[in-house]
């Protein structure tokens, strides 16, 4: 039987425990793990739009006897129809039980929890604010921080709605108004309190749609079946059905009442004519331009500027969708199925 010698046989145990120390972490997991529960999500870093209003709500209902305890639901009680200095002097959170409704402004630098419904007068402030039913503050009125309603949110020219702001059934902001994340089935952009023009204007008889194809385009490189890319600028002939996708290196330009059907992205910019219908996609690394009637069935990301134009509809009621860009500016009377995201300032301008 071969002797070993002690020093190779040290040296090889040294190798193996080298070799296997990397492994123990693994195998320590593996026969005791501590991973198994989900893991904490900094409130901060929470990409939900209703985030914090699903968070304060569940810790009023615990404090109503609605719901599980959270070990969050100490609130301070405060009647509906309280004087505005009890609201600007809480130093916890409130919670009211019934409809608030008041001419007055109420500035509450605490969160506020409305179990019912919200009508406040011109100039009112609040951090965060919740209200069960609808909710509407007066013109030039602020949120700091976020606000939700179950029903319709509704704020008043001039105001401001920093961070997030969402709604079960609606936003509606009058113009003008700034904001940062909006979130509802219908978001109303200006208009007399339906975000629409009081008048439509009349529907003009157009000639029927003639099928086009991409691959008369200049410059045009076929990739797959159904997708084709353009070197340069690009221009979609009007009245044309367009069927595929396009990605363009230059800028494109849809023109008025052009259908697309199908996702399009380009580089230096879009624009989408009046009365024009995209199917899919609207993506670019520019700016975006939505002219008065424009329809975007699909999401429009955009690392530039995003304006919407009046009458201008992103979505629909059963397929929401995203409006995300640097800046959004919205006309009178566009509509937003879904999330808008401006990164830096979102304003609704008037007509």
């Amino acid at each position: 039987m071969p002797e070993y010698h002690p020093m190779l046989l040290a040296f090889a145990t040294a190798c193996a425990a080298l070799f296997l120390l990397p492994f123990v972490p693994a195998i320590r997991e593996w026969r005791r793990p501590t991973d198994s529960a989900a893991l904490l999500v900094p409130p901060d870093h929470a990409a939900d739009i209703d985030h914090f209003a699903r968070r304060l709500r569940a810790d009023a209902q615990a404090r109503l006897g609605h719901g599980e305890s959270t070990g969050y639901e100490s609130f301070d009680l405060i009647s509906p129809d309280a004087a505005p200095a009890a609201w600007a002097s809480a130093r916890a959170r409130l919670l009211a039980c019934g409809d608030v409704t008041t001419p007055a402004a109420i500035l509450a630098f605490q969160p506020v929890f409305v179990d019912g419904s919200m009508h406040v007068g011109a100039g009112s402030a609040f951090s965060s604010l919740y209200a069960t039913h609808d909710l509407e503050l007066g013109d030039g009125s602020k949120i700091a921080d976020w606000a939700h309603a179950d029903g319709e949110l509704r704020l008043g020219p001039g105001s401001t709605a920093l961070r997030r702001v969402s709604a079960g059934a609606a936003v509606k902001l009058a113009a003008p108004c700034w904001f940062e994340r909006l979130h509802a089935p219908v978001v109303r952009l200006g208009g007399p309190g339906t975000g629409q023009p009081s008048t439509a204007p009349p529907t003009p008889t157009l000639p029927a749609p003639q099928t086009a194809s991409y691959a008369t385009l200049a410059h045009a490189i076929q990739r797959t079946p159904q997708l084709y890319m353009v070197r340069g600028d690009c221009t979609l002939a009007e009245h044309s059905i367009y069927r595929g996708s396009l990605v363009v290196t230059g800028f494109l330009t849809i023109s008025p009442f052009t259908t697309v059907v199908g996702d399009i992205k380009a580089r230096g910019g879009i624009t989408l004519g009046e009365g024009a219908v995209v199917h899919g996609a609207i993506t670019c690394e520019q700016s975006a331009y939505l002219l008065p009637g424009a329809l975007a069935l699909g999401p429009v990301v955009c690392e530039g500027d995003v304006m919407l134009g009046a009458r201008t509809v992103v979505g629909l009621p059963d397929a929401l969708t995203t409006v995300s860009g640097r800046c959004i500016v919205a006309e009178e009377g566009a509509v937003v199925h879904g999330t808008l995201w401006a990164h830096e300032i979102g304003m609704v301008k008037r007509a």
